[in-house]
């Protein structure tokens, strides 16, 4: 019923060049179709076809790292890649990689929609739904923490305020907070999406406990020189049973042969190489 399992991210061009890829779609995903917008006669009245639209905006939702441009590092706290780097695993693993069947779908991002490029979101890493049958949904709340602190669980896992287990605790706990989450997400949601976790919706404030299962979901990214996959799990693996009758599916990735600094720093400027081409 719980999930708990490490997996080893070999920090490859192709890895750093994919995620990047990612990050840019979705820092610049908009809710129009270019392709609409070109067909208006005000735009084309400038001579100029939507190819530039889309250049400037996805340059301008792209942050840049002032400290990281001084050939500083940012401090872990103001570190916006960092966080979305760990964010951008996180969906990924959810939606792509878990086999079929087992996946979420994630309808909006947080690295899409937040208010400030320069500043990490507030409130859950990610919001997910999958359909079990016609009669029940599940629901992801996910939390991801990104970590090189050498203690074993690192603090991010239940040690501080902000911690993966205390997080959850709450919603575990505190059922109006997570339907004011839910709520708040749903109504930027399309109609397809909408109706489930809508439905998800309905069955958390009626108790309706057989129609929705709550997976807590946990990412934790760290490197070789840190990891220890018997105990970094801390207590999402020892009190796992805390969170029932929902499921802790806690992954933890990591990259097998570069620090997290020297990966995200790649990440960064494999982004700032993509966005000025």
């Amino acid at each position: 019923m719980h999930v708990h399992k490490k997996i080893d991210i070999p920090v490859i061009d192709s890895f750093v060049k994919k995620f990047a890829e990612m990050y840019l779609k979705q820092r610049s995903q908009t809710q129009f179709d270019y392709q609409e917008v070109n067909q208006q006669a005000l735009f084309n009245n400038l001579g100029f076809g939507t190819d530039v639209l889309k250049q400037i905006i996805t340059k301008n939702a792209t942050p840049i790292d002032k400290k990281r441009e001084q050939g500083l590092q940012p401090a872990v706290l103001n570190d916006i890649y960092r966080s979305d780097l760990g964010e951008l695993l996180m969906t990924y693993y959810f939606e792509e990689k878990l086999p079929d069947g087992e996946r979420f779908i994630i309808p909006l991002k947080n690295i899409t929609f937040r208010e400030r490029a320069e500043l990490p979101g507030r409130g859950l890493d990610a919001i997910g739904y999958k359909r079990v049958s016609d009669e029940k949904v599940e629901i992801l709340l996910g939390e991801a923490k990104v970590s090189a602190d050498k203690k074993t669980p690192p603090p991010v896992v239940h040690t501080t305020e902000d911690s993966i287990f205390k997080t959850h605790t709450k919603h575990k706990n505190e059922v109006p907070l997570v339907i004011q989450r839910l709520s708040d997400y749903c109504r930027r949601l399309n109609a397809k999406d909408a109706e489930i976790l809508g439905f998800a919706i309905v069955c958390l404030q009626h108790q309706l406990s057989d129609n929705i299962c709550i997976t807590y979901g946990c990412t934790l990214i760290r490197d070789h020189s840190c990891i220890n996959d018997t105990t970094d799990f801390g207590k999402m693996k020892s009190n796992e049973k805390d969170f029932e009758p929902g499921k802790v599916h806690f992954s933890i990735l990591s990259f097998s042969d570069k620090s997290i600094d020297e990966t995200v720093d790649l990440f960064y400027k494999k982004v700032q190489e993509l966005v000025t081409d």
